[in-house]
């Protein structure tokens, strides 16, 4: 038998290769033939020599698949919006905006920011026109005039292969009276079922109880901003069976960390009763200037300080957003998109800090090491000598 070589675009060797959802642990190699993954490879089973034009060595990394935040602040409608180059040294491969935008800009923000732009985006559509203007602009003055239910219909149809929702804004200061917070949410309601697509609720402590503004969504529903105060525990600390109920019917609920909506007071007890994220995403936007908010990365590792095991972060950052989005394929499999994610779990003493300034005190990061997006290498920072 002659000697055979392979020669991949990009071997990502050495890593421990995790993926737990398609039963992958082991310490080996990735070999990518853009834009595919074209090899899973254990070290002990190698025929002849492998080689690449790239080599990342991922030693005493984890290898996994591409992390996916299902709640950024991108697209060019919103004042506050993220610079989208900027997410691949977060580790991001993929993402869903979620109501930077509204119907009237959408297919302009797709030509200029998403058709050409390397990573997957996909969208919600916020429910009202005065999206573009975002925290400018006083939400809710004229619901019948924001809201154009046949023109929102017509943007989906035209973008059905990358929009995958719609957004509203509820709680104290968004939607200040009860009258008001049930006129959006039914208004919302009739958007959702008319156009066929899933609801996702920004709540910040609504005004009223958590039983009436649950009853508006159905399952694949999803609210976000699960752990801010006034949302799911009662006065004695504990989640409400409504809550509970929610989610037995299929609503889904995310953490929607932010700069303002995530609260350790709330989110420790509880998790401590069971009631973990289905969804973990960072609200990623321009207001992450600190490094505490809106960093998937530091997130991930919040929530591992907060009792999950990684394996379950990592599913509610890659498998869970990815099943609200169309078309998407995640994990470590031969013939799937090479978006992959490199990264340390860095041990030694950190301190996370709420939107309300209250610590916790953890003995773990998650560092992004590299971000490889349909097989390019878009960030990296090790250094590989071949």
């Amino acid at each position: 038998m002659g000697f055979r070589v392979v020669c991949y675009d990009t071997l990502i060797k050495n890593g421990r290769i995790y993926d737990p959802v398609r039963g992958l642990d082991l310490v080996g190699h990735i070999g990518i033939l853009e834009p595919n993954i074209a090899a899973v490879i254990d070290p002990e089973h190698i025929e002849g020599k492998i080689c690449a034009h790239r080599v990342i060595d991922a030693s005493g990394y984890y290898v996994v698949p591409g992390l996916i935040d299902g709640h950024v602040h991108v697209l060019d409608g919103a004042w506050f919006n993220f610079p989208r180059e900027r997410m691949f040294e977060r580790g991001i491969t993929g993402c869903i905006d979620l109501g930077s935008i509204s119907w009237p800009g959408f297919n302009r923000n797709r030509k200029s920011c998403i058709n050409d732009f390397p990573a997957v985006i996909q969208a919600a559509l916020m429910l009202t026109v005065k999206a573009e203007i975002g925290c400018a602009a006083e939400l809710w003055t004229n619901l019948e005039e924001e809201v154009d239910i046949e023109r929102l219909k017509e943007c989906f149809a035209v973008n059905q292969d990358i929009l995958v929702g719609i957004k509203i804004l509820v709680g104290r200061n968004e939607t200040p009276t009860p009258e008001l917070t049930r006129a959006v949410l039914k208004k919302a309601r009739e958007a959702c079922d008319e156009i066929g697509c899933r609801l996702f609720a920004h709540i910040a402590n609504p005004v009223i109880p958590p039983g009436e503004w649950l009853s508006y969504l159905k399952p694949g529903d999803v609210v976000t901003h699960t752990y801010n105060k006034g949302n799911i525990l009662d006065e004695t600390g504990t989640v409400r069976p409504e809550v509970w109920e929610a989610r037995e019917r299929g609503v889904l609920f995310d953490t929607g960390r932010g700069s303002r909506n995530w609260s350790v007071e709330m989110a420790k007890p509880a998790f401590a009763q069971g009631f973990y994220p289905q969804m973990i995403t960072s609200d990623l936007s321009a207001l992450s200037n600190d490094k505490y908010t809106s960093r998937l990365n530091v997130h991930m590792a919040e929530c591992m300080a907060l009792g999950m095991e990684f394996k379950d972060v990592l599913a509610c950052v890659t498998d869970a957003p990815a099943s609200l989005m169309n078309h998407m394929k995640t994990g470590l499999k031969v013939g799937y998109p090479a978006n992959i994610s490199v990264l340390e779990l860095k041990e030694g003493e950190v301190t996370f800090r709420d939107a309300f300034g209250v610590e916790t005190k953890a003995g773990c990061q998650v560092l992004p090491v590299a971000t490889v997006v349909k097989g390019k290498v878009l960030y990296d920072r090790t250094d590989t000598d071949y």
